[in-house]
């Protein structure tokens, strides 16, 4: 029986301390550093699965599966204290998911190992201790020595049966979208309502209305009707948050920002082919892991807007 009440406690504690320690750093990097960097997002992970593998097996001794499934408790408990903590909403967690699960598991293993090497309870704490300690330090320090974010583009291109002198009237300024968002739009990203402009040819200023607010898009080239181009001088926040609170924003929807985009249009075989793109920056790492959701995104706000343009233009 005592042994049973000790596996059981050392599953329990290795369930909730390295949340508890994990929701700590989130904070310290989100909302004390503004960092959504490499410590967080790969670090932090293999500090959780190594923590939680040393606390359920110290000596290395439990079966390998067993330490893992152990070590997977910590995500709902980690997520349930950020979310109460109002750092994230849900839908952030979610998509960290895919990336920590693995990493998870890898600092399980590698808390495993260690374990078996060190074959010393107290020195296996001391040094789970110490990489705990290092871990806010080079939080720090890439919050310190973080490079310019990467310039990325999303180019999507619809066929238009209308011609190119309407398609253009629509791209300028376009009705309300009386569709609901569908896709990756369905789980409380920003998406476009309708659009407008004020002014004709270079300087003048479109709005494209999203749920969340406006986007201001200053004009930059005007080339009628084969080119529209724009600036983004100010943007609403990118999404709405999924959260028990009624309104909680988070450090990481100023990180992810437009920064021009523009409208092609060019004719092929009797139809107009309209051509989107929009070129936007995020500081959040690894950047080839967040840029998936990135470019989905806005590709479906991309869709969004020209499949509409291409109804309104067809039904002309």
């Amino acid at each position: 029986m005592g042994s049973t009440n000790s596996r059981s406690l050392r599953i329990l504690l290795a369930a909730v301390v390295p949340p508890l320690a994990g929701s700590l750093l989130v904070y310290l990097s989100a909302v004390t550093l503004g960092l959504y960097g490499w410590s967080t997002f790969i670090g932090l992970p293999l500090f959780i699965g190594f923590t939680s593998s040393m606390i359920y097996s110290p000596r290395g001794t439990e079966r390998l599966r067993y330490t893992i499934t152990v070590s997977f408790l910590t995500i709902p408990v980690i997520g349930l204290m950020i979310v109460g903590m109002a750092v994230e909403g849900l839908i952030c967690l979610l998509m960290a998911l895919p990336l920590a699960l693995p990493l998870i598991a890898v600092g399980a293993l590698l808390g495993t190992a260690a374990a078996r090497i060190i074959e010393n309870t107290r020195k296996g704490a001391l040094i789970t201790l110490m990489i705990g300690l290092i871990i806010p330090g080079l939080m720090g320090a890439e919050a310190s020595h973080s490079d310019p974010p990467v310039l990325h583009s999303v180019v999507t291109t619809v066929e238009v049966d209308a011609p190119i002198e309407t398609v253009w009237k629509n791209v300028v300024a376009f009705p309300e979208i009386a569709d609901p968002p569908s896709g990756i739009l369905n789980l409380g990203f920003a998406y476009p309502l309708n659009a407008r402009i004020d002014g004709t040819g270079v300087g003048a200023v479109r709005y494209c209305n999203f749920n969340t607010g406006p986007f201001v898009e200053p004009i930059t080239e005007w080339s009628e009707p084969t080119k529209l181009a724009f600036d983004v001088r100010s943007q609403p926040e990118p999404m709405t948050e999924l959260s028990p609170y009624a309104e909680l924003h988070t450090s990481h929807l100023e990180y992810i920002r437009s920064r021009r985009g523009q409208f092609r249009l060019y004719e092929k075989d009797g139809k107009t082919i309209l051509e989107g793109t929009t070129f936007y920056t995020h500081d959040i790492a690894p950047d080839i892991y967040w840029k998936l959701f990135s470019d989905e995104i806005i590709h479906d706000i991309h869709l969004r807007v020209l499949n509409h343009i291409k109804k309104i233009s067809e039904e002309k």
